[in-house]
């Protein structure tokens, strides 16, 4: 039986309390955007009487190389989602943004794949790069149309905005511009002040309200964080340990798994259970499986588990020599070991044969594992010499500054 579901509880943007929550799928598929992740046809860009068309404008941000990725959860979940644009600030973050028909609550909730929500209250475009920008970010600022319906999705989502509401502007930019962040932030900031409906304080700490402001080159994008930190860290895990998965790469991960109520799921390099935390919030599922070779990681999984219930193993496992029947599992998603935590790419050689050989043993036909790994070639070398295993779809991504390729692969039939 799946794990019982805490009782819903509708986030607070703002609150270290908030929580996410991930649904089943309920949406369908999207019209296809002009510069999508997918990799799709292209179709004509909105233009910005059709985005204004009464649907709020989201902004969501997550690692490099996962907006791809959480863009398909986005169309599997919300409600006729529509991708208006994708950017990005070069290794640090994937930007998608979209609009839907899904309520602003289930748009916070909903999403595990990103690490921030945001409403977008101001676009502007053509802000200059030399000092005059600054007067043209101020005016843009003041009198953005979306000002008011940013607002409202805002208190939607469970945010509040008392008569007096604090706020804090982090400035952000991608390209060359010839005035400081700093002072792009101030001429936000005052706009604000100045024009926004009742009254706003800017504050260094403390604040009610965070206002991101990004220039991309020439287009100015402000907008309002609908999530706080739990988003990206998901609730705090009794224990932690060095290099621990982001959660939204797990989540990332666990959706190439193609999920199924019967699954037999397995990590066996389980660490603090990352991938295994995300596999319960899926939905349904026969077994989770988590495993490790150091019997502190065991520890650490016991107790960062225990609240998920249901149908959960935990044992010391050698990655590379299983106690499990040929075909017993039916979907393997890891974390390999990265370069620099194995002492000599030799040892990392025979690590990765050894655990990809027993993993397609015991591996269902028709099986798939999701393995996240730095060293690309190593992988690519180790399958070429396992047939049974086939290279579906690979995705490279960027984690805290390391790149490294999620591969999905298939045990063939």
């Amino acid at each position: 039986m799946p794990p019982r579901k805490p009782a819903r509880r509708t986030p607070r943007p703002g609150s270290r309390a908030a929580q996410s929550r991930l649904g089943r799928p309920t949406g369908r598929a999207s019209q296809r955007p002009e510069r999508g992740p997918a990799k799709s046809k292209p179709t004509k860009k909105l233009s910005a009487s059709q985005v204004a068309s009464g649907r709020p404008l989201y902004l969501v941000q997550t690692q490099p190389g996962v907006a791809r990725l959480a863009w398909d959860e986005i169309t599997a979940t919300l409600r006729r989602p529509t991708l208006v644009a994708e950017r990005s600030l070069p290794h640090k973050d994937d930007m998608l943004m979209f609009q839907t028909s899904s309520p602003a609550e289930l748009v916070l909730e909903e999403l595990r794949t990103v690490e921030d929500v945001f409403v977008v209250a101001v676009r502007a475009f053509k802000i200059s790069s030399d000092p005059s920008g600054l007067k043209q970010i101020y005016a843009a600022v003041s009198r953005g149309p979306h000002v008011t319906a940013a607002l409202q999705t805002y208190t939607a989502a469970g945010g509040s905005l008392p008569h007096t509401t604090t706020f804090r502007v982090i400035a952000r930019a991608a390209g060359r511009q010839d005035f400081p962040r700093k002072a792009m932030g101030k001429a936000v900031a005052d706009a604000i002040s100045a024009a926004w409906p009742t009254k706003w304080e800017a504050v260094s700490e403390n604040e009610q309200v965070e206002v991101w402001a990004t220039l991309f080159g020439s287009e100015l994008v402000v907008a309002l964080r609908l999530s706080d930190a739990s988003k990206r860290h998901r609730d705090q895990r009794a224990i932690e340990r060095p290099a621990a998965l982001r959660p939204a790469v797990a989540a990332a991960m666990v959706r190439l798994t193609e999920p199924a109520d019967d699954d037999i799921f397995l990590d066996p390099m389980a660490g603090t259970g990352t991938i295994i935390v995300e596999r319960a919030a899926f939905g349904p599922y026969g077994q989770l499986i988590a495993g490790d070779r150091s019997r502190g990681a065991v520890q650490a999984l016991t107790k960062n588990l225990q609240p998920l219930g249901g149908d959960l193993a935990i044992r010391r496992l050698e990655a590379g020599n299983l106690p499990f029947h040929d075909g017993e599992i039916s979907k393997i998603a890891v974390n390999l070991p990265f370069g620099q935590q194995v002492n000599h790419p030799d040892e990392l050689m025979l690590l990765y044969t050894e655990a990809f050989k027993e993993w397609a043993r015991v591996l269902k036909p028709g099986g798939l594992i999701v393995a996240l790994a730095s060293e690309v070639q190593i992988v690519r070398d180790v399958l070429a010499d396992l047939p049974s295993l086939r290279i579906r779809r690979q995705q490279d991504i960027t984690i805290l500054g390391q790149t490294a390729t999620i591969f999905q692969i298939e045990r063939r039939a």
